[in-house]
């Protein structure tokens, strides 16, 4: 994975411009935001996120001179997988992890605007957690094994998606 979104402070300002809008921003809406980017650079940079698949457009407006998109995160162009992760460099992986709690943050976002609060039942939970190598190993183990049951269960007209967001620091 290219660490794009991170190559520069205007394309970091402009995720987090988009974190919580699913309904995406159109450019000129980005600019408003954005007082401190030129519209020359947004563009470049939107354009350049778009490319690298960082952006998608969610919706098109005809106007009387063309038209206009609305951009929005694209939450599967900041997949990594086991290689990239191991050949990424410390400050790639900062990057990566900064993007990776922003998208949880636009995921509770997201499900909070759907509810009320009384009815918000996301929980939290940190814990520090005193094992061997052997022992961590076999945590891990068995903590993928029990999100892969679920992962691959087949969906019914019950099913409903939920995050499940982890961080392993060992």
């Amino acid at each position: 994975m290219e660490f794009s979104l991170f190559k520069n402070q205007t394309r970091f300002k402009i995720a987090l411009t988009l974190i919580d809008k699913p309904e995406g921003l159109s450019i000129m809406q980005m600019n408003e935001l954005l007082e401190d980017v030129a519209q020359a650079t947004l563009y470049r940079h939107v354009n350049a996120m778009f490319e690298d698949q960082l952006l998608k457009i969610v919706k098109t407006k005809k106007l009387r001179s063309g038209e206009e998109n609305y951009y929005a995160i694209n939450a599967k162009g900041y997949k990594i997988d086991e290689t990239e992760w191991a050949q990424a460099n410390y400050g790639e992986k900062v990057n990566f992890i900064t993007y990776y709690f922003m998208y949880v943050l636009q995921s509770y976002q997201n499900y909070h605007k759907t509810i009320d609060d009384e009815d918000d039942k996301t929980t939290f939970s940190i814990s520090k957690l005193n094992l061997g190598e052997t022992e961590f190993e076999n945590f891990q183990a068995d903590l993928n094994n029990l999100i892969n049951k679920y992962y691959n269960e087949k969906q019914n007209m019950n099913s409903k998606e939920r995050t499940i967001s982890l961080v392993i620091i060992p």
